[in-house]
């Protein structure tokens, strides 16, 4: 009978981190970016936040993340609370992103020409690629005229938006694009890099806005709203308040596009699903 090899033992390393950063930390953070953004940080992003914020602490020369926690809550951290913000927010984007809402999207217009203005909002526009698609497919959709169209371009990111309003992206980017789009829309750039026409940029404002604030500010309706792909980084009650909010700023035959993987089955007195992640208005109930 052969005798078992007991297991062995590894040792167990502690990461070293430049800056203090305990638990304790990390749930302060995580409850300022809740209570700021709406953002339900999961407990298993410690290192992603650690990650994301120590070039801030470094930049302040501050000693530990209490210390730079400690300042933001302070009347001096005011400014810096949008650099913390804008760490911790995720913009991942791309265009024409989720392509099926941009034909439906496109049928939708044509369907609404000859009606006056259209207003379409981007809630979530990130660095600018979701209302750049918005406007090439308006103009795609009313060719050889300017479309009656008006795209609000909204994020909580201020540094997003700069990039946005820019309409400046690498080759890279903008070798994604259906054929023809980029030299339709985009001008080539001595660096390389490409800039949106003025007739896309002329379409859209840009402007930032916080989906949990209690005013937003909004005194219209929209034809459709863009909302993709961001509340899945809210938990339930601040889904169900943003979408409450939402409702009355939706003309009766209004869209609202959502992100692939966010279901508003709860949500159900407000909007009903009328295609692949596309809601419109629910019916009142009898």
């Amino acid at each position: 009978m052969q005798n078992k090899i007991p297991p062995i033992e590894l040792p167990k390393f502690e990461l070293k981190r430049e800056f203090g950063f305990s638990d304790q930390d990390f749930e302060r953070i995580r409850a300022l970016i809740h209570k700021e953004a709406g953002i339900a940080l999961n407990p298993t992003k410690k290192d992603m936040v650690y990650g994301r914020l120590v070039r801030r602490i470094r930049e302040l020369k501050l000693p530990t993340f209490a210390a730079y926690i400690d300042f933001l809550q302070s009347i001096a951290g005011k400014r810096e609370f949008e650099q913390f913000v804008n760490a911790l927010t995720t913009n991942l984007t791309f265009f024409f992103r989720e392509e099926h809402h941009f034909q439906i999207l496109g049928e939708f217009l044509r369907s609404l020409a000859g009606k006056g203005e259209i207003n379409l909002w981007c809630s979530a526009a990130s660095s600018g690629e979701e209302p750049y698609s918005i406007a090439m497919t308006a103009l795609e959709s009313f060719p050889g005229s300017k479309p009656p169209i008006h795209i609000i371009a909204t994020d909580l990111d201020t540094s997003m938006l700069e990039v946005g309003r820019k309409g400046i992206y690498s080759a890279e980017k903008i070798a994604k694009l259906p054929a023809g789009y980029a030299v339709k829309y985009f001008d080539k750039l001595p660096d390389g890099s490409y800039q949106a026409k003025a007739l896309l940029r002329d379409l859209i404002q840009f402007s930032r806005l916080n989906l949990i604030d209690g005013n937003w500010g909004m005194r219209k309706q929209f034809d459709a709203i863009f909302c993709r792909n961001v509340m899945i980084y809210f938990d339930r009650d601040t889904q169900f308040a943003v979408l409450k909010k939402f409702h009355p700023l939706l003309k009766s035959h209004g869209l609202l596009f959502v992100g692939h993987s966010e279901n508003f089955y709860f949500a159900s007195d407000y909007f009903a699903l009328k295609g692949k992640t596309v809601y419109q208005l629910a019916k009142p109930k009898a």
